[in-house]
């Protein structure tokens, strides 16, 4: 199966900077509209799961006759973008391990909308099974030669970032964190495992990649990456409040691995994000119905 990069571009620093400052979205910083609005501003990571969900939800608003723009950034500037309400709504959410610190410098002026995975997450150092003489992130010293010194990450900003340079010091790795894009992941990910070479990654789960690869998650005794948590939505309080029709629609939803998979794959098999929601959308209507109801 071809990867696809379901992730668009990361935007002009110049952007982010305007997003954060409040120039980006006609919504007021520190505090936001105290009135409804039809626009909706959805801010999203590079997070496959995050990307298919946001999408969706864009289909479904619109659809409704809402306006609403995504703005793809990393973790810090949206969760201050989200406290500032010039982000009105995050959909990936990962606790209570990857987003903790966020939601506790951010929390005050957030309302969650519900957990909507209906499923353990999980992180952690992955790779493929057909590495059999590793099993643990310990053993990676064993092979470190073989990896070039390097495991493979994703955004510096993530979450899971931090808890991996955090394993790296709790196992006394010699490898260093390779921080770099979860597409840029994904493509190192694919060309190791087709030649057979070995490679270490950063993953989690949900990810559409454990069932088109054979994968294996390195045992982690120490809990660096924390125990198995869950996704949950995350809006700015003040947006929440004005805007109840639509925070009443994401509390209802709520997918399970096997249909949040389906929606990645339809994504990854169209020519673009849209056409697989409205492909995933058009199989599942009656369940979309379900969230919206009044």
């Amino acid at each position: 199966m071809q990867i696809k990069k379901i992730g668009l571009s990361i935007g002009s620093i110049a952007a982010v900077l305007g997003l954060v400052a409040g120039c980006g979205t006609g919504n007021n910083s520190s505090g936001g509209s105290s009135s409804s609005s039809k626009t909706v501003d959805i801010g999203y990571i590079t997070w496959d799961e995050d990307v298919a969900v946001s999408y969706l939800w864009q289909n479904i608003l619109e659809s409704k006759g809402y306006t609403v723009k995504l703005d793809q950034l990393q973790a810090g500037p949206l969760f201050t973008g989200l406290s500032q309400n010039n982000v009105n709504l995050f959909f990936d959410t990962w606790l209570p391990d990857t987003h903790k610190a966020y939601m506790q410098k951010y929390g005050a002026n957030l309302e969650s909308l519900g957990k909507w995975y209906q499923g353990k997450t999980t992180e952690g150092i992955v790779v493929p099974t057909y590495m059999t003489n590793v099993n643990s992130i310990s053993d990676l010293n064993k092979i470190s030669g073989e990896l070039g010194g390097q495991i493979v990450g994703i955004e510096p900003g993530a979450g899971e970032t931090s808890l991996a340079q955090n394993a790296i010091k709790d196992y006394g790795l010699k490898e260093t964190l390779q921080s770099s894009s979860t597409p840029a992941m994904l493509a190192a990910l694919k060309k190791a495992y087709d030649a057979k070479k070995p490679i270490a990654v950063l993953l989690w789960s949900p990810h559409w990649a454990f069932a088109t690869y054979k994968l294996k998650y390195l045992k982690d005794p120490k809990q660096a990456f924390g125990k198995a948590g869950w996704i949950q939505t995350e809006a700015n309080k003040t947006w929440a409040q004005a805007n109840p029709k639509v925070a009443g629609w994401i509390k209802n939803f709520k997918l399970t691995d096997q249909q949040l998979g389906q929606l990645e794959n339809d994504i990854n098999q169209a020519d673009n994000q849209a056409d697989g929601v409205k492909k995933w959308v058009a199989a599942n209507q009656q369940l979309v119905n379900s969230w919206t109801k009044s």
